[in-house]
This record gives structure tokens, C-alpha cells and sequence, in this order.
């Protein structure tokens, strides 16, 4: 599954842009902390990951579940 960083502006929410793809949630959450230029603090909501660095939100969706063998 290939996973996109969304970049949402933090006052209006509306989408600014998206990068990606990445091979899942983690590495594209890493990315977003490297175009943000800092340590970003994730918080999960039900299935994405949300962070904010005004003037920026980053949203990256979370990885489904693993299958079990």
C-alpha cells in the first residue's frame, strides 16, 4: 500500500498539497517531520495520524491491521 503525506492549512483545514508515496504510515510520518523542519508530535484519530506546526497541519493514514497467517 503507498501512503501520501496530506498538508492542510491549520486555521481553515482546507488541503494545501501532497507528497509521497511512501511505503507506510511511519516512513511518510518521518518525511513530514523533515519538510515541517522539526519534530513533529503525532496523535492517532481512529484511522490517521494528525500533527500540527503552524502554520501547517500533517495528516498521514494509518496502516490497516496487519493479517494474521
Amino acid at each position: 500500500m503507498k501512503t501520501y503525506v496530506t498538508v492542510l492549512d491549520l486555521e481553515s483545514d482546507v488541503p494545501l498539497h501532497r507528497f509521497g508515496p511512501f511505503s507506510n504510515a511511519s516512513a511518510a510520518r518521518v518525511a513530514a517531520g523533515a519538510k515541517a523542519g522539526q519534530l513533529l508530535s503525532w496523535v492517532r484519530q481512529t484511522d490517521l495520524w494528525r500533527a500540527e506546526a503552524a502554520p501547517h497541519a500533517y495528516l498521514v493514514p494509518a496502516d490497516p491491521p496487519a493479517e494474521l497467517p
